[in-house]
């Protein structure tokens, strides 16, 4: 078992053991709600309330009207008032209009659908669709959609199950759709004339508008006999939401779309009055915004929208003028059902609204009889008092039809809508439940996880003579191996009798417990992953015994560890979510005072004793040097640093409480400032490229075609600029080139560079008689196979001549090359991908780590010279490069909200949508701080290592390290969600949180992936090499 501590990348497995259960959790965390699949039916109506007949079919559909449903998307509670919208706040003072507040349940999103490489308009598309399947579905089948069914249903598949539409088309209801065409996508097949309007083009104001309203002078104009040509017409307005994404709610251009909007009702309402037939008019928004634009979260702006209510003829509002009662978007589906002369949705939890209920009693009780009987027919309990209460209105509603008294009518009102008030509560609630059992066992497997990466860690500090072992027989081996492999059985077995002892004891109805076979291997891999953490934490406790090299931590390795454990307790606070950022922006400002302060001490330090004559100071005179250094180097590069970072931490605002104000990055998008917009771009792109040319020369620059590539790499990125418009160049030729075909070039310069510095370190070129390293001199010549003069026991030995071969410094250099190669194609990525204003950022990250470094030196700030410091140096180089990555995501303008995704980075080079490709864009370019960050740190190491050993010890160390962070981080989080499942910012702050949580593990376990793959490619260009190499059998 001790191999298991050992292996190298043990680190990376656990990892992986963390994301699976990490799944685990999520699954059990994000209620799935198990919807019913029943199809109502007309028929299905009562016939008999308690014994007493009466006709279900001719007073539910004595109010048959046709409805108008006019979304406009975007529209706030507030926007609705006879300031912006006259016409329709004028039927309101006159009570000839209802108003309602509804609640858009959170977290407000829509689906990412968009089918066009250009970025700035499939930014705003993202956020502006950040609601719209949650809510048309609560609209449409009167049941709530979780935030699972949004996580899982992103690309807008057909809604499954029973809707408005599908009980409409059943009664041979005329239905016809304009606008969004995600309505076509929800609802396939249900349409008897549509024209949908793409959502892209978001910085169209009009257009997108117009392609709506021009239908309307056809559609609403009725028949010879003055009926109207649909019973169910629906109009998706979209201009609005573009507005607020790209200029923000209080834009000048809000008020003119919304008098446009006004106008649209007043057209409506007007035809609506010459038609021979009762018709409704309902005017709704599907999510509010933001005061800076967007949506996402839950403050009243963005959830609390309007829902106006018109009847054509002899209608008055019955509440009273000014702010209306509050309602839910489901109560919309039983109500245009019941209009329609459907019977209501088969999920459906809503109500009729109460405007529009008949004023005649028998058909008032009858439909408030039919909503609460439906509800009580999905599994609602009936020892319940709001099912007595049902029965007790049931009771009274037959004394009604029977003796025609006015008091029991009134009874039965109340207390039907007392139980319904009730039933939907509950059907809201106990429609979508937590799998307790699933996130308790990930709960636990995170925590065996974290503890056996901390002891693998811990061992990895270890001092090279602490891990030593001594040599064993190979009998002896076997015999220990076959006792392992017992000792796992037992443990296994032990493991999973616990489970299943769990499982019926607690009764769960768990899945995880299900055992059926979808679940079946899930649940054996369980135990397994259970007794392989425990093997690893008894070897642990067993074998780390030395860890003296902690003992040079310095005050700001300690801080950078106390922040790092600090931070994930901090999420205890709702706040500290929402505004992490401010956390990380305190973090590094505390660790720049550290160093400044820890230099000037040393510095007085030194300068106090040379003014005293210590005898340290003078037997010591290397210290002199060593001062200077400090003084001279590590000064102006903090003063550097605070004031790159002080910039760049205005670039853009993020969080929730500060990001209506403005920031550097509007500034640079107003029109007038484009030319600073450019330049930004500009001098971004360029030091981007001063970097990667620098970093060529860790690679094997054989007739410095790397140089060639790197040059050709940028100037398809300055191409894309002009040609997408974003870099306003007199270059006409240019600005017609295809983006796209410019990116597949740009993907193609960057596979060819990886291919020729593979084939340049197994010796292909010699085949060919290229020899381009002959003017290097054998010492500086690291990228050949060569005969060193010195034989070491470290080489390899040619089984023929008998002479060494310098193979771990070749593939020393090759894993520098590589590091460096993967640096410079992911920094040329990320200026692709990065908007304009943030491209500046990518050469930043480099300096700042590289900044960070020397300013970090243990052996500049130590005053005692001559001491090893790999571990400490590792230990907070890494946490350091973790920290930078953090900082620039947030930076960047990324906060835990889904409203800050930007889905615009994964359309470039894309003419249409590509699950796989829009998601690995996307995400590294969320996460290019830390990707860029981490990068480095692994270049560092390389270009840092003295040997093939060395390198392999602290590659092994960082990983674990990495590994160690991002488990711990998972599994504290875990339990505060856990914690607060049940507070009421859980859909909208604790849930975004994991699912970036859960996108950060991925993409850690694919970046330390990338360097297991990197030693691994090192290994068969060893190989390869035999081939192409003449002068060796390598």
């Amino acid at each position: 078992m001790l191999g298991w501590i050992q292996h190298r990348w043990t680190g990376l497995f656990l990892l992986f053991l963390g994301l699976a259960s990490l799944v685990l959790f999520l699954y059990g965390f994000f209620p799935l709600k198990y919807h019913s699949g029943k199809l109502s039916n007309i028929d299905d109506l009562p016939n008999f309330i308690d014994g007493v007949s009466i006709d279900g079919h001719q007073v539910y559909s004595s109010s048959e009207s046709s409805v108008v449903l006019m979304v406009i998307d975007g529209l706030r509670y507030d926007f609705v008032t006879e300031e912006y919208m006259p016409y329709a706040g004028q039927l309101l003072k006159n009570k000839t209009a209802c108003i309602y507040v509804s609640v858009a349940e959170p977290p407000t999103v829509t689906m990412p659908r968009i089918k066009s490489p250009e970025r700035k308009k499939e930014k705003a598309q993202w956020r502006r669709t950040i609601n719209f399947w949650r809510d048309i579905f609560a609209m449409m089948t009167g049941s709530v959609s979780t935030f699972a069914d949004v996580a899982l249903n992103f690309g807008a598949p057909a809604v499954q199950g029973d809707s408005v539409l599908r009980v409409a088309k059943a009664r041979g209801r005329k239905t016809v759709m304009y606008g969004d065409d995600t309505w076509l996508r929800l609802f396939p097949g249900l349409w008897t004339e549509y024209d949908g309007t793409t959502s892209f083009f978001v910085t169209d104001y009009t257009e997108v508008d117009n392609n709506v309203t021009r239908h309307l002078d056809a559609v609403l104009t009725p028949d010879e006999k003055k009926k109207p040509t649909f019973d169910f017409l629906v109009l998706h307005y979209l201009g609005l939401d573009h507005i607020g994404h790209l200029e923000g709610a209080r834009s000048a251009k809000i008020k003119p779309k919304l008098l446009e909007m006004d106008e649209v009702v007043k057209k409506i309402y007007t035809a609506m009055q010459e038609w021979d037939r009762s018709a409704v008019l309902i005017v709704c928004g599907d999510h509010g915004m933001r005061d800076a634009g967007g949506h996402g979260g839950a403050s009243s702006s963005e959830v609390l929208v309007p829902l106006w209510v018109a009847r054509a003829q002899d209608f008055s509002c019955p509440h009273p003028v000014g702010p209306g009662p509050t309602v839910a978007q489901v109560d919309l589906a039983p109500t245009i059902a019941w209009l329609l002369g459907a019977a209501p949705p088969g999920d459906s939890t809503g109500r009729i609204l109460p405007s529009l209920l008949p004023s005649d009693v028998r058909e008032h009780l009858y439909l408030l009889h039919v909503t609460a009987q439906h509800n009580t027919k999905q599994g609602l309990s009936t020892d319940a008092e709001y099912y007595h209460q049902f029965k007790r209105a049931e009771k009274q509603f037959s004394h009604f039809l029977v003796t025609g008294q006015q008091s029991a009518a009134k009874i039965a009102k109340e207390f039907y809508e007392e139980s319904l008030e009730k039933m939907s509560e509950y059907l809201n609630v106990t429609t979508t439940s937590f799998d307790m059992f699933a996130i308790g066992v990930a709960i636990v497997m995170l925590y065996l996880i974290a503890t056996s990466l901390l002891c693998v860690t811990l061992y990895s500090l270890q001092p090279d003579r602490a891990r030593k072992t001594s040599t064993i027989t190979r009998q002896h081996n076997t015999v220990s191996f076959q006792g392992s492999l017992v000792a796992l059985f037992v443990v296994v077995l032990i493991c999973s009798i616990i489970l299943v002892t769990a499982c019926f004891i607690t009764e769960t109805k768990s899945q995880v417990c299900s055992f059926t076979p979808e679940w079946i291997i899930q649940f054996a891999a369980i135990p397994f992953a259970m007794a392989l953490t425990y093997f690893i934490i008894q070897k642990g406790v067993e074998k780390i015994k030395d860890l003296s090299t902690l003992n040079d931590l310095n005050t700001i390795d300690y801080l950078l560890i106390g922040g790092t454990i600090f931070h994930s307790f901090s999420f205890f606070g709702t706040s500290f979510i929402e505004e992490e950022h401010m956390t990380w922006y305190f973090f590094w400002n505390t660790l720049m005072f550290f160093v400044l302060v820890r230099t000037l001490v040393i510095v007085i330090m030194y300068l106090s004793k040379k003014m005293t004559g210590a005898t340290e100071v003078q037997d010591k005179p290397e210290l002199a040097q060593r001062m200077t250094a400090v003084g001279v180097g590590i000064v102006p590069k903090w003063v550097l640093l605070i004031a790159l970072h002080r910039y760049l931490r205005t670039m853009n605002q993020t969080g929730d409480r500060w990001l209506f104000l403005p920031d550097t990055a509007d500034w640079l998008n107003a029109p007038e400032n484009a030319f600073y917009l450019q330049a930004h771009l500009v001098i971004g792109t360029i030091g981007t490229l001063l970097v990667c040319i620098r970093n060529l020369r860790y690679m094997n620059n054989v007739l410095h075609i790397h140089t060639i590539l790197t040059l050709a790499a940028g100037f398809c990125i300055l191409s894309y600029r002009i040609s997408t418009k974003t870099l306003d160049v007199p270059l006409e030729d240019i600005q017609t080139w295809d983006p796209v075909q410019i990116v597949n070039v740009f993907w193609a310069v960057l596979i060819l560079q990886f291919i020729f510095e593979v084939l340049s370190y197994i010796g292909a070129f010699r085949t060919c008689g290229l020899k381009p390293l002959e003017d290097i001199t054998p010492a500086t010549n690291k990228f050949v196979y060569n005969v060193p003069k010195a034989k070491t026991e470290d080489h390899f030995y040619d089984p023929v001549m008998d002479e060494p071969w310098n193979v771990e410094e070749v593939k020393l250099n090759f894993v520098r090359s590589s590091s460096h190669l993967m640096l410079n194609n992911m920094m040329l990525i990320v200026t692709l991908l990065m908007r304009p204003h943030n491209v500046i950022m990518v050469p930043s990250i480099f300096i700042t780590c590289k900044l960070t470094s020397k300013c970090m030196d243990h052996k500049l700030l130590d005053s005692r010279s001559g001491k090893r410091t790999e571990v400490v140096d590792i230990l907070s180089r890494t946490l350091v490069h973790m920290w930078i990555g953090i900082l620039f995501f947030f930076y960047q303008g990324n906060s835990n909200s889904l409203a800050s995704v930007d889905l615009g980075s994964g359309y470039v080079g894309l003419r249409e949508y590509c699950p796989a490709r829009v998601a690995l864009r996307m995400g590294l370019h969320a996460y290019a701080g830390p990707a860029l960050a981490g990068a480095a740190l692994f270049c560092t190491i390389a270009a840092q290592a003295e040997s093939w050993k060395e390198y392999l010890q602290q590659t092994w160390r960082a990983t674990n390290i990495l590994a160690l962070h991002r488990v711990y981080a998972l599994v504290v989080y875990c339990i505060i969600a856990t914690v607060f499942r049940h507070h009421l910012f859980v859909w909208t702050v604790f849930s975004p949180k994991l699912l970036y949580d859960f996108v950060a593990t991925v993409f850690s376990l694919q970046a330390l992936g990338t360097i297991a793959q990197i030693e691994a490619l090192a290994h068969i260009t060893n190989k390869l090499a035999r081939i192409f190499t003449n002068r060796s059998k390598l």
